[in-house]
Parts: structure tokens; C-alpha cells; sequence
């Protein structure tokens, strides 16, 4: 019984939560690109986890299981006009839940789910810029016994505003924004009691960068999101969950190293501060960039 609640847990948190790295907050900026430029940012993660934050935000440890994945975020861009552009960002997935006593793991390893997001600055100084996003539900939702899963197996739709501003040696960043998420039907998922909504969500992301010259700068940011109650509908319609609602919010110190061939490399570390009903992983990333 321990295994499947831990599994259990696992699969709900990692899956249909933001983890510990939102690809699209975490550390993005107002920024856009020149009509015709596109570029290509590959990032790698390494989270960890051996405990969960329960519905009081009390960390309640895990005595005989922990979380591992290597996530790989490849984030592909091109800009269809100054100050517009559009990008698509899939994502591999290697997760690995290990539990002693007795000894098993369940793993998943693939696709995860995939967002489509589009970028447009409509005001150059302060930068404001509008965002949108939709998340397709390409990640394996249904996984085989011993396995995780790697996607939600619903759609959610995110907007956001973006700001940005020259402070002293550096600049501020900052987003807001809101996640619409979309019912999963029971047909669909592995769920038997009946069609679910997983809670909607606002999320944010506020940072600095610190010059330190042209090329290289050093951050330090916050992001995560607060969500509302999860909705069930057993045949009577569709009905809050009671203490169902997850929130988790992160820091996340990082270096950026921008090179004179277009290149860039980027190290960032994320640490949960608090949260709610939700696994919250802490882990490291690397990412590597290119764009003309």
C-alpha cells in the first residue's frame, strides 16, 4: 500500500504541476528577438526529491523512497517580425522513483508534454511584451505498471505579461500570468472515478541580473504558482475537492555567458521555499544556446 501511495503521489505531482522548472517562467524575460532570427536553447536538469510539502505546507520526508529525473527542454524559436516571435518547446523526460523496503522502481523515460508559445513586445522602454501559451498534451499519461508518467493528459492555456528594466548594473525582470487548465476525461485517463479538472493556476517569475560585463551576468530570481482547488465530476457535474489546491514557490540563482559566435551557456540551481500539497524537487541546470 506505501508503494502505490508513493507512486501515486509522484505521478500526480511531477505530471501535472510545474515541478521544479517551468519552461515558461522560469527566467524568461521581455525580451524578443529581430524579424528572421531564430535560434535553438537545449537545457539539461537534474531534480531530486525524497519528500513532499502536504496540505498544511508542512515537508513531510519520505523514510523509504526518492525522486531522481534528468529533464532535457529544447526551446526552438524564430522571430516572424521585430518584436514578434514564435517557438515551440518539447521536452525529454527521465524520471526514476526508487523505494526500499522492499526494494522496486517505477521509471519513465520519454516525450513529455509540449508547449507552443508565442511573444509579442508591445513597448520597447520599460519592455512590456504579451505572452501566450498552449501546452499539448504529448506526454504518455497512462503508463504501463512500474512505469510514471510523463504528461497530464489534458491541455492547458497560459497568458502572461512580461516586464523588463534597466536598475543600476543590470535589470529587472518580472511575469504574471494565468493557466487555464482543461478537464481530463475518464475515457482518456487511467482514473476510474470519473472526469477531473486539475485546478487553474497563477504563476509568476521576478529576477535581477547583475552585469558583470558585456558577456556575463549573475541572477538571482523567484518563480512558482499558486492554484486553485482541483474539480471532480462523477455524473453530477463538476465539484471542488476539498484542500486539493497546490502552490509552490522557488529560488533560482543562476550565470549567464553570452560569446561573440551567437553562442550562450546558462547555470542555474532551484530550491524550494515553500509549497502545498505538491512534490517539490530541487535540482541544477545547464542550458546551451544558439541563435543568428
Amino acid at each position: 500500500m506505501m508503494r502505490v501511495i508513493l507512486a501515486v503521489a509522484l505521478v500526480i505531482a511531477l505530471a501535472m504541476s510545474a515541478g521544479a522548472y517551468d519552461i515558461l517562467y522560469s527566467n524568461d524575460t521581455a525580451a524578443t528577438h529581430d524579424a528572421g532570427a531564430f535560434g535553438i536553447d537545449v537545457g539539461f536538469l537534474y531534480l531530486m526529491a525524497n519528500s513532499y510539502y502536504d496540505e498544511d505546507g508542512e515537508s513531510v520526508d519520505w523514510e523509504n523512497a526518492d525522486y531522481t529525473g534528468m529533464w532535457f527542454p529544447i526551446d526552438i524559436y524564430y522571430g516572424v517580425m521585430d518584436g514578434f516571435e514564435i517557438g515551440v518547446t518539447p521536452i525529454f523526460m527521465m524520471d526514476k522513483v526508487t523505494i526500499t523496503d522492499p526494494d522496486d522502481e517505477y521509471s519513465g523515460t520519454g516525450i513529455g508534454d509540449t508547449w507552443i508559445w508565442a511573444k509579442y513586445g508591445f513597448m520597447p522602454d520599460p519592455m512590456l511584451t504579451a505572452r501566450v501559451g498552449f501546452k499539448v498534451a504529448t506526454g504518455n499519461d497512462e503508463p504501463d505498471e512500474d512505469e510514471l508518467a510523463l504528461g497530464s493528459g489534458q491541455m492547458d492555456i497560459d497568458g502572461a505579461l512580461l516586464f523588463g528594466v534597466p536598475v543600476g548594473p543590470g535589470s529587472f525582470d518580472a511575469a504574471l500570468g494565468y493557466r487555464y487548465r482543461l478537464a481530463i476525461s475518464a475515457d482518456d485517463d487511467a482514473r476510474d472515478a470519473g472526469d477531473w479538472k486539475p485546478g487553474s493556476e497563477f504563476h509568476f517569475f521576478a529576477g535581477y541580473t547583475y552585469f558583470l560585463n558585456d558577456a556575463m551576468g549573475l541572477r538571482v530570481g523567484a518563480d512558482g504558482f499558486f492554484g486553485g482547488e482541483n474539480e471532480e465530476d462523477d455524473g453530477d457535474g463538476f465539484e471542488a475537492v476539498e484542500n486539493s489546491a497546490s502552490n509552490v514557490v522557488y529560488i533560482n540563482p543562476g550565470f549567464d555567458y553570452i560569446m561573440d559566435n551567437g553562442m550562450s551557456l546558462g547555470f542555474d540551481m532551484h530550491y524550494p521555499l515553500m509549497g502545498t500539497n505538491i512534490v517539490a524537487p530541487w535540482g541544477l541546470g545547464l542550458t546551451v544556446g544558439w541563435g543568428n
